[in-house]
């Protein structure tokens, strides 16, 4: 009988380590998918934070090339040289005492404007389809 109480005695020792460890275990779990639900969120404002700065840096860096090219744009303008060139190209001025004159291409370099050939005849319709036709011409 001695036997039969310390084997009862292992089996409930047993039992209650088991349910100790399940319980152990459930609440480990549940401290993960806790820990796991309360940090994707963070992660997820993280990674679209830096793509976001990403896109910024590329704007940003696209801003400054213009800004460098627009800077070398108003020193051109402030070159006297620059301007004349300007006025004589864009606006067509001249100096006192210059003639103008103006180049025309070659003839065979200029477009042409190709004549479209009329309406062809119309073919010889009968006198039913002649007074449709001037009724549509008339009144449209």
């Amino acid at each position: 009988m001695g036997e039969r109480r310390a084997a009862r005695s292992r089996r409930g020792a047993l039992s209650r380590v088991l349910r100790s460890d399940l319980l152990l275990g459930s609440v480990l779990i549940a401290v993960i998918v806790l820990g796991v639900l309360l940090v994707v969120p963070p992660f997820e404002n993280y990674v679209s934070a830096r793509q976001r700065v990403a896109l910024l840096e590329q704007q940003a860096s696209a801003l400054d090339t213009a800004n460098q090219r627009l800077e070398r744009r108003l020193s051109d303008l402030d070159d006297p040289v620059t301007i004349e060139l300007l006025a004589r190209e864009q606006q067509g001025l001249i100096r006192p005492g210059e003639v103008p004159y103006v180049l025309i291409p070659p003839e065979s370099e200029r477009p042409r404007i190709i004549d479209v050939p009329p309406d062809p005849a119309p073919a010889d319709l009968d006198v039913f389809e002649r007074i449709l036709g001037w009724l549509r011409l008339m009144f449209g």
